[in-house]
C-alpha cells in the first residue's frame, strides 16, 4: 500500500499532471506535506480540470491605426474594469499585443489586445467589449475583432 501511495504522490508532483491522480486515502500526513512543498500553489491546469459550466473564448482585439495616444490616456480606466472582471472569473488572462517588444525610452508599438474569457456565450463577450473604455475612446477596431472558441490545455502563473 505504501509503494502505491509513494508512486501516486510522485506522479502528482509533476506540473503536467492533474492533482486528481492522488487518492487522499493513500497519502499520509508526511507525504502530503512533501507534496505541498514540491507543488507551487498555482500549477498547470489540464483540460480535465477546467470548469465544465463555462466556455472559454480567445478574443483578439486589434487597435485602430493611430490609437497609441488614446490607448495610453485611458489605460488605467480600462485596466480597472478588466481587473474587476478577472476577479469575478470572467477573464482568465489579458494583455497587449505588440509589433515588437517595448524598448526603454520609446513609445510602445501597440498592435491590440488579447484576452481569454470564461463565459457561456459569445454575446456576453460582445456586451463586455462594447462597454469597454477602449471602445468608447476609439482604440479597438471592432470590425476586426476575433472571438474564437478555446479550451485551455495548460496554464501557469507568472
Amino acid at each position: 500500500m505504501q509503494a502505491a501511495s509513494r508512486r501516486l504522490c510522485a506522479i502528482s508532483t509533476s506540473p503536467f499532471r492533474s492533482n486528481r491522480l492522488v487518492l487522499p486515502s493513500l497519502i499520509t500526513n508526511q507525504q502530503s506535506s512533501v507534496r505541498n512543498i514540491l507543488q507551487p500553489s498555482k500549477t498547470w491546469r489540464t483540460m480535465a480540470t477546467s470548469s465544465p459550466s463555462q466556455n472559454e473564448w480567445l478574443v483578439i482585439l486589434p487597435d485602430k491605426p493611430g490609437a497609441v495616444e488614446r490607448r495610453l490616456a485611458i489605460r488605467g480606466e480600462h485596466l480597472k474594469v478588466a481587473n474587476e472582471r478577472a476577479a469575478n472569473g470572467l477573464i482568465n488572462f489579458g494583455g497587449v499585443m505588440l509589433h515588437e517588444h517595448i524598448k526603454e525610452g520609446e513609445t510602445p508599438k501597440f498592435k491590440g489586445s488579447i484576452m481569454l474569457f470564461s463565459v457561456e456565450t459569445k454575446e456576453e463577450i460582445w456586451e463586455m467589449i462594447k462597454s469597454d473604455k477602449y471602445v468608447e475612446n476609439d482604440v479597438w477596431d471592432l470590425e476586426k475583432v476575433e472571438i474564437i472558441p478555446f479550451k485551455t490545455a495548460l496554464r501557469r502563473a507568472l
